[in-house]
């Protein structure tokens, strides 16, 4: 199988998002969202750890991972390596799901955790932009003032990290996002983890959990049926758009035939009525001429033509 980086949503939700993977999460949430001092996460619970093969073929499944800290905030971490039309609005959705799903019948409202979703893109989300790390909250703009941060969602956008020299690195952010875009490097064990990722809290077991992962038959099946999943649904819109354009044509076809026969018959009857009138003046014409009325007071009166009364 090719290599496999941490942005394979299988491999993610493994490494990230098993029941053994609390420090490595815990390290990442660390790293990505800059979180020091009393903020730091020292406790962490994932949420969602299953994974088998019918929540991987799944249509349409999401393996993200959710998580709980020791001060109850709540955690929604997704890979998303292909642009989506309205993927802001999707992580805006599983977002509100979570902070929602907090609650229940009877909880007030005080309850209420603060919720925070990062979403690893592989894409350009922004391309308007530089930063490729950008921070939302709800914010009142005229009094340019912040409702509050207890919804908070932040995109980073891979795509825009070009330091793949791990000597370059410098925070743990970006030490962070080089074992993201570039872990494939050290998958097969040929390539040694540089002392700069290997020093970093969490980030060397990440890597190595990766290569264990990708070494598993069973991984390497999920992976492919993941794959297989993606195709069948492809082909499947593919296959309806197709039947959506020739149902389209065929009814365009017949739309256009009836409006053409509406057309003609229309244009028709409107042809037999001038062709009624003409051949009626025409007679009368005759008429007033076999009466004995002067033939250029007949052509005055019709606007016909000598030959119009011949035959």
């Amino acid at each position: 199988m090719e290599p496999v980086s941490l942005l394979n949503d299988v491999v993610f939700k493994i490494v990230f998002g098993s029941d053994a993977s609390q420090p490595v999460l815990r390290a990442l949430l660390n790293a990505l969202l800059g979180l020091s001092g009393q903020e730091r996460i020292a406790d962490l619970e994932i949420l969602n750890p299953y994974l088998d093969k019918e929540h991987v073929m799944d249509r349409g499944v999401v393996l993200d991972v959710k998580a709980r800290d020791g001060r109850g905030r709540l955690y929604n971490i997704e890979v998303q390596v292909a642009g989506h039309r309205a993927y802001k609005e999707r992580a805006l959705y599983y977002l509100a799901r979570l902070f929602t799903g907090q609650l229940e019948p009877g909880d007030p409202y005080t309850r209420l955790q603060r919720t925070i979703g990062i979403s690893l893109c592989d894409f350009h989300l922004f391309p308007e932009q530089e930063d490729l790390h950008s921070t939302f909250r709800l914010y009142d703009l005229q009094h340019e003032r912040q409702l509050t941060d207890i919804l908070e969602l932040h995109f980073i956008e891979l795509t825009k990290f070009q330091r793949d020299k791990p000597r370059d690195l410098r925070t743990p952010f970006e030490k962070w996002l080089h074992a993201l875009k570039f872990g494939e490097l050290y998958q097969d064990g040929t390539e040694p983890i540089p002392e700069v990722l290997a020093e970093e809290e969490g980030l060397e077991m990440a890597l190595e959990s990766m290569r264990q992962a990708c070494a598993s038959d069973r991984v390497r099946e999920l992976i492919e049926l993941r794959r297989k999943a993606a195709h069948d649904e492809a082909t499947r819109l593919e296959d309806a758009l197709e039947r959506g354009l020739e149902q389209g044509l065929e009814q365009g076809i017949e739309q256009g035939i009836e409006q053409g026969l509406e057309q003609g018959l229309e244009q028709g009857l409107q042809r037999g009525r001038e062709e009624g009138l003409e051949r009626g003046r025409v007679e009368t014409a005759r008429r007033l001429r076999d009466a004995g009325v002067p033939l250029e007071t007949i052509l005055t009166a019709t606007g016909l033509r000598p030959e119009d009364l011949e035959g």
